[in-house]
């Protein structure tokens, strides 16, 4: 199958799973040039999952899930809050991580789409919303920040 063909393909398993969560694709898809998007919400999380066309450095697209969780503390809390998300992503999170995107907290996770099922993106789309829901009060009680869901 082409990489562009992948992307497609990609794209209706994304449809799929998000109608399964009774959901209307096509009121939460944006697309710009190199990729499609789709904006939800589960329980407090507000997810992005985007499909990335392929580029000249890589050959094959992308599908990418994103979850906001906190903003950013203030600058005297990031070390402490820094290190606690790395020591959750090297023992407690499974199958994504947290980053820092601008100045949210996120949950993201990412994969080729070459032989993507829809178990897969489902799956995808579950674990981030459920980590950006479990982590999101935890983490702005601790760190006096705003749950990005609050925003």
């Amino acid at each position: 199958m082409s990489a562009s063909a992948d992307v497609e393909r990609a794209v209706g398993l994304i449809e799929h799973t998000i109608r399964g969560l009774g959901i209307d694709p096509a009121a939460s898809r944006t697309q710009r040039e190199g990729h499609v998007a789709f904006a939800l919400r589960r329980g407090s999380a507000r997810i992005l999952i985007a499909v990335h066309s392929p580029t000249d450095e890589l050959k094959e697209g992308r599908l990418r899930v994103v979850a906001p969780v906190v903003q950013l503390p203030a600058p005297d809390r990031l070390p402490e809050l820094c290190r606690e998300l790395l020591e959750a992503n090297a023992s407690k999170l499974v199958g994504a991580a947290f980053a820092i995107s601008g100045e949210e907290v996120v949950v993201v996770t990412e994969r080729s789409v070459q032989d993507l099922d829809g178990s897969e993106v489902d799956g995808m789309i579950r674990n981030v919303g459920r980590l950006a829901d479990a982590w999101d009060d935890a983490l702005a009680e601790r760190y006096g920040a705003r749950r990005s869901s609050d925003a």
